[in-house]
């Protein structure tokens, strides 16, 4: 074998393992923290518990329970948890965009701030 050829033999193999990983990051991110995207016009809080922010200051975390829909207008009970990112309460017709995993159920959670960009659906539905 010719050294022209082992280095781009070498090179080729980099680049495959390169693409590999690549992609196999993607899969992880995909299956982790994707999935169906819902939006939950929220009623009242279950409960409180304490959270630490990420300042070190302990605040107030909330449970909350609302009738979710998705993009297509299909409807699914949805429970989740505040967490130090956005701890405060939300107020009542405030509306949650919340992404609903498979595997590891709500990965991602934030408040809708234009009521606009709602999928039709879902802005029928919750009469907006």
């Amino acid at each position: 074998m010719t050294k022209q050829r082992r280095e781009w033999l070498i090179g080729a193999v980099e680049i495959g393992l390169l693409i590999a990983v690549v992609g196999l990051n993607i899969w992880w991110m995909v299956y982790r923290y994707g999935g169906e995207t819902y939006y939950v016009q929220n009623g009242k809080a279950l409960n409180s518990y304490s959270v630490t922010m990420p300042t070190g200051v302990v605040g107030t975390g909330h449970t909350y329970l609302g009738i979710g829909i998705n993009r297509h207008g299909a409807k699914r009970q949805i429970k989740f948890k505040s967490d130090a990112v956005a701890p405060a309460p939300f107020s009542k017709s405030k509306i949650v965009k919340v992404t609903v995993n498979t595997h590891y159920g709500i990965t991602n959670y934030e408040p809708v701030k234009n009521l606009k960009h709602l999928p039709v659906p879902v802005r029928n539905q919750l009469g907006n």
